[in-house]
């Protein structure tokens, strides 16, 4: 702008001075020449130089930080700015914070020996306790054990009841597990089973067995003929009337021709007893109805045993009446 306006001047100056010749000279300056509003701005910037990406140190080059190795018998360190516990004032209990003791659970105190008591003599005398049961117990040879009406094993029977339930005892309780037979003993209702711990039940194991039903619920004794073959006994116990054993025979095969009965094992041995209902009534009956199972299941250990002669001692001996007649009936 400043150059041109100079050009202007001297134009004019030129014009008024028609004699005189001017001579001008044109001096670049550094100053950057301007463009006018027609001529588009162009402006170069510098080039900018790329940052240089600092190179990534290697994985093995980092050092992981080494655990400090605590001392387990160190002191510990309680940190200033850890929380801290606060208990009512009006607690009942205390805490002590070094104890090392820890607390147990009270103990019941071991019961006292009790010391024989001393006689005259000093010596010691022996006391009956208030608690100790009356029964006692003699040994005898065992070759007098048949004529005092004992066991074997030399124990004196005060009964023919005792007699026979130890004599139960003795010949079946060495029995294995493999070797005791499973009974399904159903009483005179049709598929109605005992429950654990009824007087049947009892009778089954005391005659050296066991009772398929013993883990059915009182709601649950009445069963199916499916429930009897998947248990698959091998001994099949009926109650009936004592009337009705004259036609224990018949009985016995209406119990065989069951539905889904031929493939039980007591049906295919043949080991089915029918026993009369009056003969639970009594404990001397209930011990002659183990004498007849017994007598059925184990015949090798039961040889010398007759339960027709042990029902008529143990029923003469509980009324002084001897059972008469028949009270099983077994195929």
């Amino acid at each position: 702008m400043k150059k041109r306006t100079l050009c202007l001047l001297l134009a004019i100056l030129m014009t008024l001075l028609p004699g005189c010749r001017v001579r001008t000279t044109l001096i670049e300056t550094n100053e950057p020449e301007i463009q006018t509003a027609d001529a588009q701005e162009t402006v170069q910037q510098p080039e900018e130089t790329p940052p240089q990406e600092e190179p990534e140190e290697s994985p093995e080059a980092e050092i992981p930080d080494e655990e400090p190795v605590t001392d387990p018998d160190a002191p510990s360190v309680e940190a200033e700015d850890s929380d801290r516990r606060t208990f009512e004032e009006d607690s009942s209990g205390e805490m002590i914070p070094d104890a090392e003791i820890p607390v147990f659970e009270p103990v019941e105190p071991p019961a006292e020996v009790q010391v024989p008591e001393e006689g005259e003599g000093g010596e010691p005398v022996d006391v009956i306790a208030d608690d100790a049961e009356l029964d006692t117990t003699e040994t005898v040879p065992a070759d007098e054990a048949d004529r005092l009406g004992t066991d074997e094993e030399g124990e004196v029977a005060d009964s023919q009841q005792t007699y026979y339930l130890t004599l139960l005892d003795s010949r079946l309780g060495a029995l294995f597990e493999c070797k005791r037979l499973y009974v399904y003993w159903e009483t005179p209702e049709e598929y109605r089973t005992v429950l654990n711990g009824s007087r049947e039940h009892q009778i089954i194991l005391g005659a050296g067995a066991y009772d398929v039903s013993s883990k059915l619920l009182e709601e649950n004794l009445t069963v199916d003929a499916g429930w009897v073959t998947r248990k698959n006994p091998d001994v099949i116990v009926k109650v009936i009337d004592r009337a009705m054993l004259e036609q224990g025979a018949s009985i016995c095969r209406e119990l065989a021709d069951r539905p889904e009965w031929a493939g039980i094992t007591a049906v295919r041995q043949g080991n089915v007893l029918l026993i009369a209902e009056d003969l639970l009534n009594t404990q001397a009956g209930q011990i002659g109805a183990m004498l007849y199972l017994a007598k059925l299941m184990y015949p090798d250990q039961m040889t010398d045993v007759d339960p027709d002669e042990a029902l008529r001692a143990l029923t003469e001996e509980a009324s002084g009446t001897a059972a008469s007649g028949n009270y099983v009936y077994g195929l």
